[in-house]
């Protein structure tokens, strides 16, 4: 019977995981783009590009 236990929460893990791969994502993060830069360029003359 332990077998057969194992086996059967080993496939409940398995096809949880498998579903949760497949899902639309219901992640709900702010929609944020590219900031522009708004420093100063760093004139030091040791710094090379």
């Amino acid at each position: 019977m332990n077998i057969l236990k194992s086996v059967k929460e080993m496939m409940t893990y398995l096809t949880e995981a498998a579903g949760r791969m497949f899902v639309v994502s219901d992640d709900m993060y702010p929609a944020v783009g590219t900031q522009p830069f708004e420093g100063t360029p760093n004139k030091d003359p040791r710094w090379k590009h």
